[in-house]
């Protein structure tokens, strides 16, 4: 037991004297403790060099530094920090008690303890230093980082993206996003922004961090450099190819990086392509190889990205808009424009740079820094390198010199131009050799080459709507006035329109093409005395435009000397007797005399190379039987001449070769076969029997009861027509389509001619009136059930009882509807119809049809699927719209018909209307509507999700 006592006994003091020994020696032995911190400081300092040292080294290459690296730097600074407090207590420790003669225990005893254990870290960071490797390697540009938390930062495309340019910045974003789309472009003019606007991009697809891995772009420019956009690509990946002296290998290579990881998704920019580049030379998988990868391409040409690079896809980017052209040059010139002067001048300047951000902070830069008389100047001219780099690169790129030649023209014309007016003047030029064997292959060739000139953005469509920008196109005025001020074809190639050109005689007397409008008789004489000698077209107005009224007495025209001249156009010009001189112009092929005052036009049967003849608008009274001296003209235009009121005969029957005879709104008086001939008799329809080349023709026929004599019209090579039987205006114009207009004034025999069904198998826009004694409903006017119609119009016709009665596919095309004084029409639909009859149908409107109940049944509605707009007014007998009761015959399992597209219904005048559907309800968005007893005198409804009727 004492054993066990004296055991336990040592233990304890064991335990008590290590700890009081170790508290004891932090006072007895504070000074050593002291010694060794600050040789651990030292230590220490030295490791932090060391390691300092490598940094520097990394950072001079641009590498970057290992994290752990960087948190022992900081935790070394901590420490060191740490240890001089240490240092600096020790100091403090010395003068606690009596001036420092005697020792603090306490102050010592905290002293030790903290030496000792900073001496401990110290050592313990020294060993954590011993790095193999402080920094790390870059990791390749085109990673796509991802931000730690996930959070995508919000961006608006920067201050490149426009209000105009927002909707296409976003299109490209969606492209970017669609998996389907492999090859994207954009195009547009130099110096419209391309490269800029895949900046922008870029920035919103890092900034989003989506759907890309890596982005890697390269420069590709006019001759494209294959190594250098290897090299590109590849420093964008980190890749190195420095060991690969071959393309082919450096190719393989970056290939092989592209392929490597199948789930990487890959972005490739290549900017400014001119011309095909081969894909797999340069290294980038294409077509099934290219997995994950997908290309952004822009180019000046359209054709060169959808053509050769093959893109899905392709955006054109146009030039900024008047306002946002203005406030760029505003932001750039800075405070110049506090000047009123500038200030007025300034919008000018801008409309001259076709809205080209590139073009715009040029001038601008240019003018910050200059007066008054510098911007006065940009007026007048710019400066023609910076246009040539402009233009003239596209215009050279231009493979086609027929393309080359028409460009020139528009420049020659300016502004806004019609596309058949192109056609003549071209053909003047004979701009379409080889394509010209009929004027429509003429026709399809200008497509084809202004196809071309709109794909490199030389010209753009023209008009504000659909239907006008196919049949014009519009040049600016900074690419018009390249084309004139600057001879890009070659020094002795001038051309001259109202605001440039050349000056002098001497240089007047070169030039090839002249277009003038406004020209005074004055001015006229002054030009006549240059003679012109290598004159090709010549363009004169005295209006202010191509289409005003004709000017004064017009004198002075003299065409001796212009032995070359090859296309005449005079438009607005009194021209009352034509010089003798213009009947020696053996070489014109295209003469036009449109809105021209204009009488004895004899002389012209001497042009016996003459393709075009146009009298558009003009004044001319009698066209005379010299015309028919003409075999080669192939177009012959007397459209919207009021006045013409003889056609002497033989004037047409000589076109032998006429393949386009336009005369709407105007001459319709063609005599009868049965009438007594005279010399003031006009020309009868038998004479265009010989106009057997005739594939387009505009006629108005007053007098229907000459088409009973047996007096066909030439329509069986027809391609475009505009017929007009009766006397009788149309309501509307669809301008460019296939049109009849029939008012048969009891003549409805004529519908049993086999011209009138092959036409009417054609037509896109009918329109009936007068048929009485047609007792067949509309649909059977035509074998085939008008598959072309796109508009009918039906008025006072009371032999109607139908427009459609049991068949398949009645009138799939149609679009409008137009049913007026109808006084017998029964129903719209009789019986069922097939499913695709009426299928596009969009408008319908019905007015003053008294025995017309109802418009459908419920059954027939189910092919309206495209109805927008329904007018029922002064149907004294309609009682609903639709009906799904008796008669209605339903024949549909399916209770609901949804017109979901009808916007509106206009209602009026219809006392016995008391529902829209008789046996159904009606709901527009879900909601029924509540439905008066009478619709009179008007109710107008409009819809934003269109209508249902359910069968109650």
């Amino acid at each position: 037991m004492a054993d066990i006592a004296v055991s336990v006994a040592c233990e304890v003091a064991t335990c008590l004297v290590d700890p009081v020994g170790r508290h004891c020696g932090y006072i007895i032995f504070s000074d050593r403790r002291v010694r060794e911190l600050n040789v651990g400081i030292e230590e220490l300092d030295h490791a932090r060099q060391r390691v300092q040292h490598s940094i520097d080294e990394a950072l001079n290459n641009t590498k970057q530094i290992e994290a752990d690296v960087e948190k022992w730097m900081k935790e070394v600074e901590t420490l060191a920090s740490n240890a001089r407090d240490v240092l600096d207590y020790d100091g403090r420790a010395r003068k606690a008690c009596f001036y420092g003669w005697l020792p603090n225990p306490k102050a010592r005893y905290c002293l030790g303890k903290e030496a000792s254990r900073t001496v401990k870290d110290i050592k313990a960071l020294i060993a954590r230093g011993q790095f193999e490797k402080v920094d790390y390697e870059n990791p390749p540009p085109g990673l796509v980082r991802v931000a730690p938390d996930g959070h995508s930062p919000a961006s608006d495309g920067g201050d490149f993206i426009t209000d105009s340019r927002a909707s296409i910045f976003q299109r490209i974003m969606e492209a970017l996003d669609d998996e389907k789309l492999k090859v994207i472009g954009i195009y547009g003019p130099g110096g419209v922004g391309k490269t800029t606007l895949l900046e922008e991009v870029e920035k919103k697809l890092r900034e989003d961090r989506r759907p890309f891995h890596m982005i890697v772009k390269a420069k590709v420019s006019q001759i494209p450099v294959l190594k250098n956009i290897q090299d590109e690509m590849a420093d964008a990946l980190k890749l190195d190819l420095k060991d690969l002296q071959s393309e082919g290998g450096r190719g393989k290579r970056l290939r092989e990086r592209l392929q490597k990881d199948p789930s990487e998704k890959v972005l490739i920019i290549l900017d400014d392509i001119w011309e095909e580049l081969d894909l797999k030379a340069v290294g980038i998988p294409s077509g099934d190889t290219s997995g994950k990868c997908k290309l952004l391409l822009t180019s000046r040409f359209q054709d060169v990205l959808e053509q050769k690079m093959l893109a899905d896809l392709t955006f054109r980017l146009e030039g900024l808009n008047d306002d946002e052209a203005f406030r760029l040059f505003e932001k750039t010139v800075g405070d110049k424009l506090v000047d009123e002067e500038l200030k007025r001048i300034a919008p000018e300047v801008v409309k001259k740079l076709a809205g080209l951000p590139l073009l715009i902070i040029s001038v601008a830069s240019t003018l910050k820094n200059s007066g008054v008389y510098a911007w006065k100047n940009a007026l007048t001219k710019l400066d023609a390198k910076k246009m040539e780099t402009i233009v003239k690169l596209s215009y050279d790129h231009l493979e086609s010199e027929d393309a080359k030649s028409l460009f020139l023209l528009c420049g020659l014309m300016g502004g806004t131009i019609q596309v058949e007016t192109l056609l003549g003047l071209g053909m003047g030029l004979d701009l379409f050799d080889g394509y010209n064997r009929t004027i429509q292959d003429s026709r399809y060739r200008l497509n084809t080459l202004l196809d071309s000139l709109r794909s490199i953005c030389l010209l753009q469509d023209g008009g504000d709507d659909e239907e006008s920008d196919e049949k014009s196109v519009t040049i600016h005025d900074l690419y018009s006035e390249m084309v004139v001020s600057t001879p890009i074809k070659g020094q002795n190639f001038l051309m001259m329109n109202n605001n440039y050109g050349p000056k002098t005689k001497e240089k007047l007397k070169k030039c090839w093409a002249i277009c003038l409008v406004d020209v005074g008789n004055d001015r006229l004489a002054e030009l006549m005395q240059c003679g012109f000698p290598n004159l090709k077209i010549f363009m004169l107005s005295q209006s202010g435009d191509w289409f005003g009224e004709p000017g004064g007495d017009c004198c002075g025209l003299d065409f001796t000397c212009m032995k070359e001249l090859q296309v005449l156009c005079l438009r607005c010009m009194n021209i009352t007797t034509l010089p003798s001189s213009i009947g020696i112009i053996g070489n014109l092929r295209s003469l036009y005399l449109d809105h021209c005052d204009v009488e004895d036009v004899a002389i012209l049967g001497k042009l016996k190379e003459l393709q075009i003849l146009s009298f558009t608008g003009s004044t001319i009274s009698r066209l005379p039987k010299e015309i028919g001296h003409l075999k080669n003209l192939r177009s012959l235009n007397l459209s919207n001449c009021e006045e013409l009121e003889i056609i002497e005969s033989g004037a047409l029957k000589g076109l032998i070769n006429l393949e386009e005879l336009h005369m709407k709104r105007s001459f319709d008086r063609w005599m009868g076969v049965d009438k007594i001939q005279s010399e003031s008799c006009n020309a009868t329809l038998a004479e265009l029997k010989s106009l057997t080349k005739l594939t387009s023709l505009e006629i108005s026929i007053r007098d229907p009861t000459i088409l009973l004599e047996g007096d066909d019209l030439p329509c069986w090579n027809l391609i475009n027509f505009w017929i007009e039987i009766g006397n009788d205006s149309l309501w509307t114009e669809y301008e460019g389509l296939r049109t009849m207009s029939l008012n048969l004034e009891g003549c409805d025999r004529i519908l049993s001619r086999e011209w009138i069904k092959k036409t009417l198998q054609n037509t896109q826009y009918l329109h009936l009136d007068g048929m009485e004694e047609f007792k067949k409903n509309v649909h059977e006017l035509c074998i085939g059930g008008f598959p072309q119609l796109r508009h009918l119009n039906v008025k006072d016709s009371p032999s109607i009882k139908y427009i459609a009665s049991s068949s398949d596919g009645a009138f799939p095309n149609l679009e409008s509807l137009s049913l007026t004084r109808l006084i017998n029409l029964e129903k719209i639909c009789h019986d069922s119809i097939g499913s695709g009859s009426f299928s596009k149908l969009k408008i319908v409107i019905v007015s003053e049809c008294d025995q017309l109940k109802y418009l459908w049944c419920l059954s027939q509605m189910q092919t309206l699927v495209q109805l927008e707009e329904i007018s029922v007014t002064k149907c004294y007998s309609m009682r609903a719209i639709a009906t799904g009761g008796a008669g209605g015959d339903i024949g549909s399992t399916d209770n609901i018909v949804k017109l979901l597209n009808v916007r509106c219904l206009h209602l009026k005048n219809l006392p016995n209307m008391t529902s829209f559907c008789t046996a159904a309800g009606i709901t527009s968005e879900g909601a029924p509507l509540q439905v008066t007893s009478s619709f009179s005198p008007c109710v107008n409804m409009y819809f934003r999700k269109g209508i249902s009727f359910i069968n109650s």
